[in-house]
């Protein structure tokens, strides 16, 4: 199954729709990177290529997000320092404190953003 490219119109609301910044991380994107992601997939979970399931995205986000839910996307985040811990030289580097882990819960952008009364 090939997908449809997304419009360049409807590519630059999604851009505006944070202001430039991806959706889920904040970091500022330039229009020419950002990638256009479904909060609902389309792939398995029959998402829709309406605006309002359209994320701007940067490319790690995008990639990481995958197909996951928000919220499975939220949990796979918050799990990573443990994933992380299984490699010896991320433990050693623990030990003598030259890293240090920090258990948060993960908002993203968008939700702050709602929060501060935009979009």
């Amino acid at each position: 199954m090939t997908r449809k490219p997304i419009p360049k119109k409807i590519r630059e609301q999604v851009y505006q729709k944070y202001n430039g910044h991806c959706a889920y991380c904040g970091c500022e994107l330039e229009y020419k990177d950002m990638q256009v992601d479904h909060v609902v997939s389309v792939y398995g979970n029959n998402g829709s290529n309406d605006i309002e399931n359209l994320m701007p995205a940067c490319r790690m986000c995008n990639f990481y997000k995958s197909t996951f839910s928000i919220d499975v996307f939220r949990k796979h985040l918050e799990s990573l320092h443990e994933r992380l811990r299984k490699p010896f030289i991320y433990r050693l580097a623990l030990k003598y404190r030259l890293i240090s882990e920090h258990k948060n819960k993960v908002v993203f952008y968008f939700e702050k953003e709602k929060e501060n009364g935009a979009r």
